[in-house]
């Protein structure tokens, strides 16, 4: 009870701080003095929101533009918006990152009753900046895309050689875990249990075509799917997760903090799967992916010396989808970035890439994903412990499945993991600022930092997933599977 209370009093302190540098925000002179005040008030919040380590790390700031984020997929716009009505739509798309990732982290410092002041002062500084006739050059320069990898570090940990032995380990991992997707999955079925999402109809390629072809109808040709259309195609496509069961680590659940405690658990009594859109371009177009995620209390360690094992594990399913609605390309990877597979359908191959030609790591295609008939479902195999994929399957029947609440990330007020509440007064997010989940680390961080990488084995956020050790590649860039499969 006094540790509740002491967080209550923290809360008040903190937002009454808050409070204090918008008081004088609610009726703000019109001019420059506004704007000055607005850009103050916005600098001021953001350090608050530093000092407390509420920052969220989803987009990336954009250095001059307080007001606006980016991702590594709006980045690749930057050559395609020369038109007035492209641009004004970008800048509208980071802006919108802006304000999601400022909703997060008022909600985390206890201070919610300040966004719409916040938002008010950036849609004001954004109006103004709007008019000047250089924005447009000023911005696109600044619009970086964000990176993963420090160079100054694989500097430091002499890259250029120590690359070669974690190639190797790389070798000896693919020789190890990848000839098990040539097992017949069914010799695994009774230490299974299954988990998928409860809805039991069929959703045909010709409707999910026309979702995204009248999704598409913006000057930049992005797919943008919400809310119940959103859902309906989560459910059509949703894998189902058959997870080899040997102990309590193995049980699907929804992550949370514990009181007082510096690594989160996750409820067993309560299976959920994180589902958000996302999107790639391919072939000159752009495409919409969905994304799945779910979690597990630990990847256990198998002995002292086990250098993988520690609190927490996810694993990340994604599906694209090409305009007609019809699969083309599966990829999963772990929530550290680790162990990105790709499993093209039969409507596109993979072709050469130079990290093919060398010790870089290169997209892993283990196998061709199965065709699905008519009812079918796609059955992920994930093995006991470490939760590595290890074949697919189809079924036509799931009713022995356990039923996967499934949670919007892109939906308010939770966002997914990024603003939860751990109590009645207060909020937090599963991630730090850096992206990284506190409490995770793995003891391979030790022996892979020279990778460039933060934290190597930790799980971490959605789009902070570096997942090559050796080259460079990032979960959420839109132009993998672009170069790596064709039609």
């Amino acid at each position: 009870m006094i540790a509740a209370m002491f967080s209550r009093l923290r809360q008040v302190l903190i937002a009454g701080g808050v409070l204090s540098l918008v008081s004088a925000c609610v009726s703000i002179p019109a001019g420059s003095n506004r704007l000055a005040q607005c850009s103050s008030l916005i600098d001021r919040v953001d350090q608050r929101i530093a000092d407390q380590q509420v920052g969220d790390a989803e987009a990336e700031p954009v250095d001059g533009f307080p007001y606006l984020r980016i991702n590594r997929f709006l980045a690749s716009f930057t050559g395609d918006v020369g038109e007035a009505a492209a641009f004004d739509d970008w800048v509208r798309r980071l802006r919108t990152l802006d304000r999601e990732g400022r909703i997060v982290e008022l909600q985390n410092l206890g201070a919610a009753n300040i966004i719409p002041f916040v938002d008010e002062c950036a849609e004001l500084l954004l109006e103004h900046d709007l008019e000047e006739a250089a924005l447009q050059s000023y911005l696109l320069k600044a619009a970086q895309a964000p990176r993963h990898y420090n160079d100054w570090v694989r500097a430091a940990g002499l890259y250029p050689l120590t690359h070669i032995g974690v190639a190797l380990g790389f070798d000896r991992w693919k020789a190890d875990n990848l000839p098990a997707f040539g097992e017949d999955p069914s010799t695994w079925r009774a230490s299974e249990t299954r988990y998928t999402l409860a809805a039991d109809f069929d959703l045909p390629d010709s409707d999910v075509g026309a979702f995204i072809d009248l999704s598409a109808q913006n000057p930049l040709g992005i797919p943008d799917i919400t809310g119940s259309v959103l859902m309906r195609m989560a459910e059509a496509y949703a894998p189902v997760f058959a997870v080899e069961e040997t102990s309590s680590a193995d049980k699907v659940g929804r992550p949370y903090w514990g009181s007082q405690r510096a690594t989160p658990l996750t409820d067993p009594s309560d299976p959920v799967v994180y589902i958000r859109l996302a999107h790639t371009r391919m072939d000159g177009k752009v495409l919409p992916q969905l994304v799945y995620t779910v979690w597990f209390p630990e990847r256990p360690r198998e002995s002292p010396l086990d250098i993988l094992g520690g609190a927490l594990d996810g694993l990340v399913w994604r599906v694209t989808l090409d305009r007609e609605g019809r699969p083309l390309v599966y990829d999963s990877f772990h929530s550290c970035g680790c162990y990105h597979l790709f499993f093209p359908t039969d409507l596109v191959q993979r072709v050469p890439v130079s990290e093919d030609g060398d010790l870089r790591e290169e997209p892993l295609t283990p196998m061709q994903a199965p065709q699905l008939q008519e009812g079918e479902r796609l059955v992920l195999h994930l093995a006991s412990g470490s939760h590595y994929l290890r074949g697919l399957s189809t079924t036509p029947s799931w009713e022995d499945a356990k039923a996967l609440r499934v949670v919007d990330e892109h939906a308010a007020p939770e966002f997914g993991l990024r603003s939860f509440a751990t109590d009645e007064t207060t909020r937090r997010s599963l991630f730090s600022p850096d992206g990284i989940v506190a409490g995770t680390e793995r003891t391979e961080r030790f022996i892979l930092w020279p990778m460039g990488i933060s934290s190597p084995g930790a799980m971490r956020q959605w789009g902070t997933h570096a997942t090559a050790f050796v080259g460079t590649r990032h979960a959420d860039d839109p132009y993998i599977l672009d170069e790596a499969f064709k039609r």
